[in-house]
């Protein structure tokens, strides 16, 4: 009875060991999928935001369409330095704080 009880241990502690590797490896393959993901996601909050307020979006889409492709294509890079400056200027702003 008491080898049987050993036994019984032993196989738990493999299959614990098992799990443990399966679960590292799962993680590791779901890293890959975060940004992926999290790009969806935001798409679709975007969407979902747009969806709560069709006002808004035609307003949006009339500015759009007033101002042209020359000079929506200028205003959408001004945006992207100023998107990437505030991002930087966070990421700065935590490091000093931390």
């Amino acid at each position: 009875m008491q080898q049987r009880m050993i036994e019984i241990m032993r196989r738990r502690e493999q299959l614990i060991a098992r799990a443990a590797m399966q679960r590292s490896e799962v993680a590791h393959a779901c890293r890959s999928w975060e940004k992926p993901i999290g790009i969806i996601d935001r798409g679709l909050a975007v969407a979902m935001f747009f969806r709560e307020h069709p006002v808004l979006l035609a307003g949006v889409t009339a500015l759009l369409m007033a101002l042209g492709r020359r000079n929506l294509l200028g205003w959408v890079r001004r945006g992207w330095i100023a998107w990437r400056l505030y991002r930087s200027a966070g990421a700065l702003a935590a490091k000093l704080r931390g």
